[in-house]
């Protein structure tokens, strides 16, 4: 049974001292502490409540994958903002820089009629973005981006090869291929490659600064 070792890394991961999860639990801190050192459990009626303080089911208290079940949590914000994760089971895939069979891209369908107004939105991805439409909004995305067109702000990580952009500002690892690049700002770690750029202003910033 995990409850104990569970309990203190999703109270570790809140910033929550044993006397704070105590006090609001009802409880004293020893209770908590004896929960953590696996020497007691805690209460079956006391289960929901703990839940409840570490916003997760009461399956997860007891699961082996605890870190897993909390990991989402940090991709969860209250805004309008699109997010787009992959998991292998209750786990999040960390993608990296390089494409790989366990590291796949997130390829997106996005609306076909994007450039209609009422269309644009706010998108984040956590990996690699491969779309054949275009993106009528701003664009975070934690690695590479391959598609025909953003209208909108854009963020990488990693490249960006997109056919055309419109943007107020873009900040990036590489422009790799852009045909049509109008920009306000642009803050790229390497290089712009465009064959039409129109922009106010190109700074090159080190990865060390980013």
């Amino acid at each position: 049974m995990n409850i104990g070792n569970n309990i203190k890394q999703l109270r570790q991961k809140k910033n929550l001292t044993q006397d704070q999860v105590a006090e609001k639990l009802g409880i004293s801190y020893q209770a908590v502490s004896k929960w953590e050192n696996n020497a007691n459990t805690p209460d079956i009626s006391l289960l929901p409540q703990i839940a409840n303080l570490f916003d997760v089911s009461i399956d997860a208290l007891f699961s082996e994958n605890i870190t897993d079940y909390s990991d989402l949590n940090h991709y969860m914000k209250d805004d309008d903002v699109i997010r787009i994760v992959q998991m292998r089971g209750t786990k999040v895939l960390k993608v990296s820089s390089i494409i790989t069979r366990d590291e796949p891209p997130i390829e997106i369908a996005f609306p076909r009629n994007c450039n209609d107004k009422t269309q644009y939105f706010k998108v984040e991805v956590y990996g690699h973005v491969i779309s054949d439409s275009s993106i009528n909004g701003d664009v975070v995305c934690h690695q590479n981006i391959e598609t025909a067109m953003i209208n909108g702000d854009v963020k990488s990580e990693g490249n960006i090869n997109v056919k055309e952009i419109n943007a107020q500002k873009i900040i990036c690892n590489n422009i790799t291929e852009c045909y049509q690049l109008q920009a306000h700002t642009i803050e790229c770690a390497g290089t712009v490659a465009s064959a039409n750029l129109t922009c106010n202003q190109i700074t090159y910033k080190t990865t060390e600064s980013n």
